[in-house]
C-alpha cells in the first residue's frame, strides 16, 4: 500500500511539474531591452510613451512592426551610432513600457505620430531642424504619417516591409500566423512554425529575441488606429520626403505587387526599392549587414546634399 501511495505521489509530481513548465513557456514574454537612455514622454490624454536615445549626429527617428518593440532595431541602432546617427527610439502605445491613456475614441495613425513628434521635441528637435525616420511593417505607416504632419521636417524615410494600402484576407494563412504570433496560448513549436511563415523566409534563423515581445494589447491598438484613418491622409507621407523602401524578396505578407511596386509607380521621382533577397517581412534580423549597409548611404547621401546646399 505504502509504495503504491508512494508511486501515486511521485506520478502526481511529475504531472504538475510538466503542468508549470508547459505554463511557463505559454505565458507571454516581454521584450529584450532597446538600446538608449529610457525617459518617458507624457501626452495630454494621459498615455506614457517610452523613448530610448542614444549616439550623437542627425536624428533617426525608429518605429517597429505590428506589436512588436523597438528593440528589434538594436543591430541597427549600434550600426547608425557608428555612422554618426543618434538614433531615438519610441515604443508605442501599448507597447514595452508605454502605456495608453484615456483618448481611446480618437486613436488614429496622426495621434502615435504625434506621439512620435513630442518625443523628438523632448529630445531637443526644434522647428528648424531636420530628421530621418525608420518604420518597420506597421511603423511604416506611422513614420508616414509623421512626415505627413510635418513635411518640412523630415528629410528622408526609410520604409522596411512597407505594407500598408494593401487588404490582408483573414482567410489567408498568412493572415492567420499572423495573428497566430500573439497567441501564446499555442504551442510553442506550432506557434514557432506560424511566426517563421508570416515573417521569415524559408530557411532564414529564427533569433529567440523574435519568439518573446509580442504585445496583443499594442497591435489591437495599432489595429484600430489604422481602421480609424484614411490611406490617402498618410499615404504620400506628405509628398516631398525622399524615401527608400526595403523589400524583402520573401515577403508573404506585404509582397512587391501590393506594396513597393505601387509605391514606386506612383512617387517615381520620390521612391527607391531595394529588394533585398533572401528575406520575408521581418527583414531586420534576416538580413542585418545588408539593410545597415543600405540605410546608412540613403542617409549620408541625403545628409551630404543638406550640406552642400
Amino acid at each position: 500500500m505504502i509504495k503504491v501511495l508512494k508511486l501515486f505521489v511521485g506520478f502526481v509530481i511529475v504531472i504538475a511539474v510538466i503542468t508549470m513548465v508547459y505554463v511557463l513557456c505559454l505565458f507571454p514574454k516581454t521584450a529584450r531591452e532597446p538600446i538608449g537612455n529610457l525617459s518617458f514622454v507624457e501626452r495630454p490624454d494621459g498615455a506614457r510613451i517610452a523613448v530610448y536615445a542614444a549616439g550623437q549626429g542627425p536624428r533617426v527617428m525608429l518605429l517597429s512592426s505590428l506589436g512588436r518593440s523597438v528593440s528589434d532595431f538594436n543591430e541597427l541602432a549600434e550600426s547608425l551610432h557608428k555612422a554618426g546617427f543618434r538614433t531615438i527610439a519610441i515604443e508605442m502605445r501599448g507597447v514595452g513600457a508605454s502605456t495608453n491613456g484615456t483618448n481611446v475614441q480618437n486613436l488614429s495613425l496622426f495621434l502615435l505620430a504625434d506621439d512620435a513628434a513630442a518625443a523628438m521635441v523632448t529630445d531637443g528637435v526644434t522647428a528648424n531642424d531636420m530628421v530621418y525616420g525608420i518604420g518597420h511593417a506597421f511603423g511604416n505607416r506611422v513614420v508616414r504619417a509623421v512626415a505627413t504632419r510635418y513635411p518640412d521636417n523630415v528629410g528622408g524615410l526609410v520604409l522596411i516591409a512597407s505594407g500598408g494600402s494593401q487588404k490582408l484576407n483573414p482567410e489567408q494563412r498568412v493572415t492567420k500566423a499572423l495573428m497566430n504570433s500573439f497567441n501564446w496560448r499555442m504551442l510553442p513549436n506550432k506557434r514557432r512554425d506560424e511566426i517563421a511563415y508570416a515573417f521569415f523566409a524559408d530557411g532564414n534563423e529564427i533569433p529567440k529575441y523574435w519568439l518573446n515581445g509580442w504585445y496583443e494589447a499594442g497591435a489591437k491598438l495599432q489595429i484600430q488606429a489604422v481602421q480609424a484613418t484614411s490611406v490617402s491622409d498618410w499615404r504620400a507621407a506628405g509628398g516631398i520626403t525622399p524615401i527608400m523602401v526595403l523589400q524583402g524578396a520573401k515577403d508573404r505578407i506585404a509582397p512587391p505587387e501590393t506594396t513597393s511596386d505601387l509605391l514606386k509607380r506612383d512617387f517615381p521621382e520620390r521612391v527607391q526599392v531595394i529588394v533585398i533577397a533572401q528575406a520575408g517581412h521581418a527583414i531586420l534580423p534576416e538580413q542585418p549587414d545588408i539593410v545597415a549597409r543600405k540605410i546608412i548611404n540613403f542617409l549620408s547621401k541625403i545628409e551630404g546634399s543638406s550640406s552642400s546646399d
